[in-house]
């Protein structure tokens, strides 16, 4: 299956633009530090999936759609219920966090079974 790579915080930032919100209000509202906004989002051709969440949340947008793709090899992907399990590792300086995901894909929709 071939998936659509994007640049998702070149997405975040056209949207924040459609809004008419500033860097500095949007950042306030992620609680993110207003002169990070552009390297910890906007530069980021990948972001966090709780991070994604909140944005998706704050713009109203869901950006998961994002990746989503319409050929008829992803569509037949969902029709039964399969899991999958990921890790996600975040690395803030020095330190370095992993959380194990369940995902269960099924009848078009993704439920996340532990956050």
């Amino acid at each position: 299956m071939k998936v659509n790579r994007l640049n998702i915080g070149e997405e975040v930032r056209k949207k924040v633009d459609e809004r008419g919100l500033s860097k500095a209000k949007f950042a306030e509202l992620l609680g993110i530090a207003r002169q990070n906004i552009e390297k910890t989002v906007f530069q980021k051709h990948s972001l966090d999936t709780d991070l994604l969440c909140n944005i998706s949340e704050v713009l109203n947008c869901n950006f998961f759609d994002y990746y989503k793709s319409n050929d008829l090899c992803n569509n037949t992907d969902y029709i039964e219920q399969k899991e999958i399990k990921a890790t996600l590792s975040i690395e803030m300086g020095s330190e370095k966090k992993e959380q194990i995901l369940r995902f269960v894909f099924g009848d078009n929709n993704i439920e996340i079974l532990n956050k």
